[in-house]
């Protein structure tokens, strides 16, 4: 039998999210006997993935954060690679502020690999000078989109590396649905919803006006916010001062979204910026309509008749118009062969990335 291939993740956090939620679908899709995966993290935090990374055997570093302590966060994973002989180490990350330690993984003779899964970030000066670097630092690069694969390496080939998902995990159930609109007592209610951690670049702040908008023209509505982040209490406030709050649910962090993607009708993703999110592809494995911004890329419509784009320029009130519309009853029959066909299909990315961490493992 052959040697299991250990392979090395460098994550901010491994906190629920888009390109998180990525990385636990491929390892858990992942032969495990061949490949195990490993993780580097900036931080720890609580009803993180450490735990179930550890129950599927694998092992998570927590390095110094590297804008806080350069160094030693260098230093630290120099030694992690070398100490325990990594043949490949990926960089997840959004800008090129990680080029440090990508050139201190090819220092330590591991294959380097940097993933892009955004299209744009708030770091734009120092994403500019990293930039001028990383295609010395890496091996191979990935990006979630063709926009994430020109933001990070802009003239330098890469290999768009879709964001694929569980598809029958999320296929629709109207069972699984009545079952979460009993949990929440909201039977026979059009609910409306939004699933993202509370940043600046989700647009939560648009989101509660598109939301007080609903109300007007939707005595039956119910709004869900599913998620966590530092401007949650904010967007509470928010809630209250619409006069929505008895209408808007903050579900906090949730560990089946599958499952309440089924209970939802219309999900509202009024984003500023993204790269390709994994939320969008898992709603349209579920037949969920979509109201999204068009600052996201089109790419990321692998369906027909579910995902309509409205700018964020225009009014709240369009946005509800829109979202009201497309509230109404439809066939939820999952699209699978338009999802796989387009390369969104965990099953198939995880056998194609066994048989390229072990090419790669064979070249080191």
């Amino acid at each position: 039998m052959a040697e299991q291939i250990r392979v090395l993740h460098i994550v901010g956090a491994m906190y629920p999210g888009g390109m998180e939620n990525f990385i636990m679908n491929l390892y858990e899709n992942i032969d495990r006997s061949r490949i195990q995966f490993d993780f580097a993290v900036h931080m720890i935090k609580e009803n993180d993935y450490t735990e179930k990374i550890k129950e599927m055997g694998g092992i998570v570093y927590e390095l110094p954060r590297l804008t806080r302590n350069p160094l030693k966060n260098i230093r630290s994973l120099y030694r992690i690679i070398k100490e325990k002989n990594y043949k490949i180490v990926i960089r997840h990350t959004a800008n090129a502020l990680v080029v440090p330690q990508l050139w201190v993984a090819k220092r330590a003779k591991a294959m380097v690999i940097c993933h892009s899964h955004t299209e744009t970030d708030s770091m734009l000066l120092i994403h500019k000078i990293g930039r001028l670097f990383i295609n010395k630092c890496v091996d191979e690069r990935f990006a979630c989109s063709d926009n994430a694969g020109k933001w990070m390496f802009k003239n330098g080939s890469y290999r768009i590396v879709h964001n694929a998902v569980n598809i029958e995990k999320f296929t629709y159930s109207a069972q699984t649905g009545e079952e979460i609109s009993r949990e929440f007592g909201m039977q026979g209610r059009n609910i409306y919803c939004h699933i993202g951690n509370f940043s600046a670049t989700k647009n939560h702040k648009f989101l509660l006006k598109i939301y007080a908008e609903i109300a007007k023209l939707d005595n039956n509505a119910a709004f869900f916010c599913v998620g966590e982040g530092d401007l949650r209490p904010e967007i509470e406030r928010q809630a209250a001062e619409l006069g929505i709050q008895d209408k808007v649910i903050f579900t906090g962090a949730r560990k089946d979204v599958h499952k309440l993607m089924s209970f939802f009708d219309v999900l509202i993703f009024p984003s500023v910026y993204e790269g390709l999110p994994l939320t969008l592809i898992e709603a349209q494995a579920s037949g969920l309509s979509c109201i999204i911004s068009d600052t996201i890329t089109s790419d990321v419509i692998v369906t027909e008749n579910l995902v309509e784009m409205e700018s964020i320029e225009n009014s709240p009130e369009v946005w509800a118009k829109k979202a009201v519309e497309m509230a109404k009853p439809h066939d939820r029959t999952c699209q699978y062969e338009n999802i796989a066909r387009k390369g969104y299909d965990i099953k198939s990315l995880s056998k194609w990335y066994e048989n390229f961490f072990e090419k790669a493992a064979e070249r080191r």
